[in-house]
C-alpha cells in the first residue's frame, strides 16, 4: 500500500531523512522505533504531505503523493494522527468529532460508532478538547481519524505519555482496529514490548537513516534489543 523510495526530507533546504526506504502491505502493522532525533517524526510529516519531500518518491496505493497536499493525500484514505495538536483545542469533543466527519453524508450514525468504541468521550461532549486529559484527547484524535474509515493509518507516538490503565486500553483498540482491516504505522516510543509483538515489521531509525529491518518478534529476541530500541 505505501511504498517510499529514497526519500531525503527536512526544513528548509536541510535535509533529515537521508534515502529513505520503507514499504508497508495490505493489512500490516509496522513500527518505527528509534532515539529522539532519529527522524521519526519528519518521515511521518512527509508522508501525510505537512513536509516536502526533497528527494525520492511516496506512493500510496500505487499513485505518487509526494508533495502532495494533506488533505489530497487523506482523500485517498491515508489518514494521520500526529503527536502533539492532533485535536481542536478551542472546539467540544462534539464540535471535534463532527470535524472529522464533516465529508460523510451520514456523520450521526458513524460519530455514535465512535462514541460507543470510545465511551469515556460520550461523557465529554460538550468539554473543550484542551481541557481533557492527555488519555482522553489521544481518544478524540484517534476517533476523529477513524471516523472516516481510512485504509491507512499513521500514528505518531499515540501513547506517548499517558497513564498505565489507558495505555493497555488504547494498544488493544489500535490491534483490533488493524485487525478490523485497517494498515497501520505506528511510531513507537514508550511500551516497546506490548506493541511490537503486534509488528509484522520494524524498522530502526537512527540520524534519519533506516539502521535494521526485523519482525517484531525477532526484535524482542535480540540480546540487545534496549540498546536497539535507544538506536544504540
Amino acid at each position: 500500500m505505501l511504498e517510499v523510495n529514497e526519500l531525503v526530507s527536512g526544513y528548509g533546504k536541510i535535509p533529515i531523512l537521508h534515502e529513505v526506504n520503507l514499504e508497508v502491505n495490505e493489512g500490516e502493522m509496522v513500527a518505527i522505533i528509534g532515539s529522539n532525533g532519529a527522524g521519526k517524526s519528519t518521515l511521518m510529516h512527509t508522508i501525510s504531505g505537512l513536509l516536502p519531500a526533497l528527494k525520492g518518491s511516496i506512493y500510496f496505493q500505487g499513485k505518487r503523493i509526494d508533495n502532495k497536499a494533506p488533505s489530497e493525500i487523506t482523500r485517498l484514505g491515508l489518514g494521520y494522527v500526529p503527536q502533539r495538536k492532533n485535536v481542536f483545542a478551542e472546539l467540544t469533543v462534539q464540535e471535534n468529532l463532527e470535524m472529522g466527519a464533516y465529508t460523510l453524508k451520514n456523520p450521526k450514525a458513524r460519530i455514535d460508532e465512535m462514541l460507543d468504541m470510545f465511551p469515556r468521550l460520550k461523557e465529554r461532549l460538550g468539554q473543550k478538547a484542551g481541557t481533557l486529559s492527555g488519555g482522553e484527547r489521544q481518544m478524540l484524535a484517534l476517533s476523529s481519524a477513524l471516523i472516516v474509515n481510512p485504509t491507512f493509518l499513521l500514528l505518531d507516538e499515540p501513547i506517548t505519555g499517558l497513564a498505565p490503565q489507558i495505555i493497555k486500553g488504547l494498544i488493544d483498540m489500535i490491534v483490533a482496529t488493524c485487525s478490523q482491516g485497517t494498515t497501520i504505522v505506528w511510531v513507537v516510543e514508550e511500551n516497546p514490548k506490548d506493541v511490537l509483538k503486534h509488528a509484522d515489521r520494524v524498522y530502526l531509525m537512527d540520524s534519519g537513516i533506516i539502521k535494521m529491518v526485523r519482525t517484531g518478534r525477532e526484535f524482542l529476541e535480540e540480546e540487545n534489543f534496549e540498546q536497539l530500541f535507544l538506536g544504540h
